[in-house]
């Protein structure tokens, strides 16, 4: 069975890394790939801990964020490498980025 979305074929599915897999071939033959992740439970605890956070910073360490690991490695690891804090916040803060906060306010 051939399983398709539109130009992409359905390559491979992961149920436990909830990861899937398609291809296309494009006009010159060659082809591209594309990895999709399910983040919706990611994205549910992220807002369940907002909700449930207390106002105000106590103690010594705060979850600011839970990120998928193909987002962190996309985006933030050379970031992180580097210290580049400044990177990170403005990633965060950003109005696309909000879902992947465990916390209200900007960081």
């Amino acid at each position: 069975m051939r399983i398709t979305d539109g130009d992409w074929t359905l390559v491979d599915h992961d149920f436990h890394l909830k990861r899937t897999v398609w291809a296309r071939t494009n006009p010159d033959g060659s082809q591209t790939f594309r990895t999709d992740y399910a983040v919706d439970d990611t994205i549910e605890a992220n807002r369940d801990m907002r909700n449930a956070a207390e106002k105000g910073w106590k103690g010594d360490w705060h979850r600011v964020a839970s990120i998928p690991l193909n987002v962190f490695h996309d985006r933030l690891a050379e970031a992180s490498r580097q210290g580049d804090d400044a990177y990170i916040s403005r990633f965060l803060n950003d109005s696309d980025n909000l879902a992947f906060r465990t916390r209200g306010g900007r960081v």
